[in-house]
């Protein structure tokens, strides 16, 4: 130590306390933070947002999109492997009570591995110059679950630093006076 004194050493038990308590917190971080992404639109030119994902067979992307009533919108997919472009169609459709916002839903299912990309482009109807806001959610469902693969390595590292905390109490030697 710097000031001259000394400290124990970390037992090897609080050790894999620590890190399994830190992958399972890390764990719920990961899946709970889910945000939207803001974007705005500014003139009346077209405006095309790109998104990438590394998707396994069987995967799906689902898309909500909120946009001002006065936007076109079309969204497609390409896929890196193949080089195929595919436009996506949507799957629900909602417009607010007050006519201003749209709000449309896709799905895509990712038929082989690898890095697909997401076009979304928007383009003002008749020409319209306003500058206005909307929301994009993207949601990835993955076929494995490999997303969950923290909560059982954190899992047993935390079992494991509590039984190993258990053993070394169990072999302390005790202190007594013996009259």
């Amino acid at each position: 130590m710097a000031g001259g004194g000394t400290a124990q050493a970390m037992k090897v038990s609080d050790v894999f306390i620590v890190v399994g308590i830190s992958i399972l917190v890390a764990g719920f971080i990961m899946h709970a933070w889910v945000s939207s992404e803001q974007y705005d639109f500014e003139g009346g030119d077209e405006e095309v947002i790109e998104k990438s994902f590394v998707l396994f067979k069987g995967d799906k992307l689902e898309v909500e999109i909120s946009i001002p009533t006065d936007h076109l919108l079309e969204v497609y997919v390409y896929t890196a492997t193949d080089s195929e472009l595919t436009k996506l169609e949507p799957i629900d459709e909602s417009i607010s009570d007050l006519f201003v916002m749209s709000s449309y839903n896709y799905q895509f299912t990712a038929d082989s591995n690898g890095e697909y990309l997401m076009y979304i482009d928007f383009a003002p109807i008749n020409g319209n110059e306003s500058i206005s806001q909307g929301d994009i959610f993207v949601d990835v469902q993955r076929n494995f679950l490999i997303d969950f693969l923290p909560y059982p390595i954190g899992a047993i590292s935390l079992a494991f630093g509590i039984h190993k905390r258990k053993e070394e109490k169990s072999t302390d030697a005790i202190d007594a006076e013996l009259d």
